[in-house]
């Protein structure tokens, strides 16, 4: 089924509005209503194209994980090392949602595991690392899979996030675990 131009547009609408609305409210207090109201939409035209607030909420975790990931794409050429690409991901994914969380307090459901949405977006991430590190593994003298160094690192990084008392120290925790991963696959290479 081809959605028109006016029903995708409105779905934009509904996502672009939702994103704020879920930022300042989280998920479980924010309500269809407030949904309606800051895409200035009625409430019927809004359950015509979004049922109920969780899909809502999925559409607004999916796009922004897509933003995220092509703005890590985007950056990932201008980084010439595996250690300085890692740590641009990583940063990118885990400090940028630290501190939106840090401005927002209630967009902690945009992390929370228990969402769908939420596990596929960490395992996109994972996915996108496993890319970076694919090539460099090959020529390694470890017997590891990109797959599973990636998801360490995914992991590692949300442990990090969840104890890290500021900004600086969960970029200061990134880095060190990042240097120690690039320095066991690629011992002799300039970091």
């Amino acid at each position: 089924m081809v959605e028109s131009r006016s029903v995708t547009a409105r779905r934009e609408q509904i996502v672009d509005a939702a994103i704020g609305v879920f930022l300042r409210y989280g998920y479980a207090r924010t309500t269809m209503g407030d949904i309606a109201q800051a895409a200035r939409l009625t409430r019927p035209t809004l359950y015509v194209t979004f049922p109920d607030k969780e899909r809502v909420f999925t559409a607004v975790v999916d796009k922004m994980i897509a933003d995220k990931l092509a703005e890590i794409r985007e950056g990932l050429p201008r980084q010439k090392t595996l250690r300085k690409r890692l740590c641009f991901a990583c940063n990118a994914w885990t400090a940028d949602g630290y501190e939106l969380i840090q401005n927002h307090p209630d967009a902690a459901d945009m992390f929370d595991l228990g969402f769908k949405s939420v596990c596929a977006g960490y395992d996109a991430f994972a996915k996108l690392l496993a890319d970076i590190l694919d090539e460099p593994l090959r020529g390694s003298q470890l017997h590891l899979s990109s797959e599973e160094v990636a998801r360490t690192i995914v992991l590692a990084a949300k442990g990090f996030k969840d104890t890290a008392a500021n900004g600086d120290e969960l970029r200061k925790m990134i880095a060190i675990h990042v240097t120690l991963v690039a320095g066991a696959i690629e011992p002799d290479a300039r970091r």
